[in-house]
């Protein structure tokens, strides 16, 4: 059985920064739903049918390769002056909204990461703000 990889790489490929996040938000989305349909049904087998799942069992994975060139792009971009700071902010802002998606699909040790990017967000949206 073949595993679905989400975001598609060809997706991404020949994207603005702006629209692969839109992109990896929409394939956490997507994620997060099949993970909580295939918890839900776990969930609603007798308890001697439960199983622990294995690695052949997984049908479905995110793409962390994306997510980790995403960071690496935003974090490479500059903060020469006011509104290039905003601009990064707020670029943080959404790879932690991706990040509490994702968290919210049954990966909970994704908040200190999520808490982090919002910290490092909300210090360039306040710093860029005070000087423009």
């Amino acid at each position: 059985m073949a595993i679905v990889f989400y975001p598609h790489e060809d997706e991404l490929q020949s994207s603005a920064l702006d629209q692969k996040l839109e992109i990896v938000l929409e394939a956490a989305e997507r994620y997060k739903g099949i993970i909580l349909d295939t918890a839900s049904k776990s969930i609603e087998a007798p308890a001697d049918k439960k199983k622990r799942m294995a690695p052949r069992d997984i049908t479905h994975t995110f793409n962390w390769e994306e997510i980790a060139r995403l960071l690496r792009e935003i974090r490479e971009l500059s903060e020469a002056n006011p509104s290039a700071k905003l601009y990064k902010g707020e670029r943080l802002k959404k790879l932690a909204e991706i990040y509490e998606v994702l968290r919210a699909a049954k990966m909970a040790k994704l908040e200190a990461v999520r808490i982090a990017l919002m910290n490092e967000a909300n210090q360039l949206l306040s710093g860029g703000s005070q000087v423009a």
